[in-house]
């Protein structure tokens, strides 16, 4: 059993992100049938991604398991195609993303780890024959004077028994006579940033989604430590903000946005990180303005008075599109500080190793 071609594309009708991987294989005619795939993809640095399933089998052709002939073992090879599918998520293509932007040519690069049941024969021919008895030296008792006898030769070619009760198998030196085996396979495989950008980012939506994560990493000390507290709290707030929206609650996913602006705006701690990873002064003033209009904006919707607490407002009723802006600002927000501590957090803990 041997792989000759993988090729890869995406699906294109999936509610979901999914690979599909279309297999050409060699299989032994006769002596072995595939039974099962599975396996995982893992992503070039060794992150598994996605388990994989059997989707397509080839039920063109009608497959058997055939006892070897000694003169003349089953060599023939034939072509049969499989297939699998992987289900991803958008952490998993965030991921995959992220490797490409370190990938010199932008190339997505896939591990897939392939595991085939399969059945292998190890039945084995007996050459039986029939003899007339006259062409025998000897004469059979009376008893058994119209039987045949039956002879056996072992490197007889060409038998072919004229009666099909005359086909007597082994186990190839035992008594097993169908053994199940499990084939690994390890294959790379390679698509083109070309490819990767034409005919899977479209399908697969990237550019219209943005991933949030929540694990904090554990900081080593000082104004780190600070910041910590900050986005863990800042977390916590926009997981209010997701129970709200699961509510419909939309006014109060706005309200409950605030606790982020108030943790991430007007902090030294964060200019400090954010100056570190590059930003100038000019670029932090704008950021950080930005998040104080936020925090204007949000509260627009519920303060009956203006900001200087004269003017009586009217009331504004946050519609479903007012709540999931809020929201999704506010999770790539505290997303993108989230990234530049945990960059930061790398280069410190990589400093002290060297």
């Amino acid at each position: 059993m041997r792989i000759n071609k993988i090729v890869v594309r995406p699906e294109e009708k999936s509610l979901n992100p999914e690979l599909v991987f279309e297999i050409e294989m060699n299989i032994q005619n006769k002596a072995e049938i595939p039974l099962e795939i599975r396996g995982s993809i893992f992503t070039e640095d060794g992150i598994k991604i996605a388990n994989i399933y059997e989707i397509i089998h080839d039920f063109s052709r009608s497959y058997e398991l055939a006892a070897e002939d000694v003169n003349s073992i089953n060599e023939e090879k034939i072509t049969i195609k499989l297939g699998v599918g992987a289900l991803l998520n958008y952490k998993a293509l965030d991921y995959i993303e992220t490797l490409r932007d370190k990938n010199q040519k932008r190339d997505v690069v896939l591990n897939l780890d392939i595991i085939i049941k399969s059945l292998k024969s190890r039945a084995m021919l007996s050459h039986m024959f029939l003899l007339e008895s006259k062409a025998l030296d000897f004469q059979l008792p009376g008893e058994y004077k119209n039987a045949k006898p039956v002879f056996y030769e072992y490197f007889r070619n060409g038998i072919n028994p004229s009666h099909i009760n005359m086909w007597i198998l082994s186990g190839n030196g035992g008594a097993t006579f169908i053994e199940m085996r499990n084939i690994e396979f390890k294959e790379k495989i390679v698509i083109p940033s070309s490819d990767w950008i034409n005919d899977y980012c479209s399908v697969f939506q990237i550019g219209r989604f943005s991933v949030f994560e929540y694990p904090l990493p554990d900081y080593l000390e000082g104004a780190e430590r600070t910041i910590t507290i900050r986005l863990d709290e800042s977390i916590n707030a926009i997981k209010k903000m997701e129970e709200d929206i699961k509510k419909g609650e939309w006014n109060q996913v706005i309200e409950d946005s605030r606790a982020v602006w108030e943790l991430l705006r007007n902090h030294d701690e964060i200019k400090d990180i954010l100056t570190r990873d590059g930003y100038t002064e000019e670029a932090f003033k704008e950021l950080n303005e930005s998040l104080n209009k936020l925090f204007d904006f949000s509260s627009k919707f519920h303060h009956k008075l203006d900001k200087d607490r004269k003017k009586i407002m009217g009331d504004i009723k946050a519609s479903k599109e007012d709540a999931y802006l809020i929201y999704t600002v506010s999770m790539n927000m505290v997303n993108l500080i989230l990234k530049k501590v945990n960059r930061l957090n790398g280069d410190l803990n990589a400093s002290k190793t060297h």
